[in-house]
């Protein structure tokens, strides 16, 4: 499934743009261990602190807003099994959890597609700062990670 993640956010890359996490939140770099080759003073300069954090690959995700219209086969292929799942004819309510929000999936018929993304509504937990964008990153990651549950 790790193998999927990558080649679905490419997909919807396309279809709306990217966000990376930078844009959303700061990224906190752990330092690389040094070379052995590197000198006890290279090791700590800051150009070569600069430099790796540039050679380090940024991960882009795809924007939040782009779940809107998707089938239900991608939304699971992206995002796992919801942890809930209602169904009141002609719809169905997904609800995926994250520690600081909820994300709600409302799908309606669509055509050849079978069910697709209406409606979608995220909803953060009282008291807690996380963004819209930051709260789908945390999903996918957890997805990603194998974590759905």
């Amino acid at each position: 499934m790790k193998r999927r993640l990558p080649a679905l956010c490419a997909a919807l890359s396309v279809l709306s743009g990217c966000i990376t996490l930078g844009d959303e939140a700061p990224a906190v770099a752990e330092p690389a261990a040094p070379k052995a080759s590197e000198t006890r003073a290279e090791q700590g300069s800051p150009d070569t602190e600069v430099a790796r954090a540039i050679a380090a690959p940024r991960v882009e995700y795809p924007n939040v807003d782009t779940l809107n219209g998707l089938s239900s086969e991608n939304i699971e292929m992206l995002l796992g099994t919801p942890h809930f799942r209602r169904r009141d004819k002609p719809a169905e309510l997904w609800q995926y959890r994250a520690r600081d929000c909820v994300i709600d999936l409302f799908f309606y018929p669509g055509g050849s597609a079978g069910l697709a993304v209406e409606y979608m509504d995220v909803r953060l937990a009282p008291g807690r700062e996380t963004a819209r964008q930051a709260c789908f990153v945390s999903l996918l990651k957890a997805h990603g990670d194998g974590d759905n549950g």
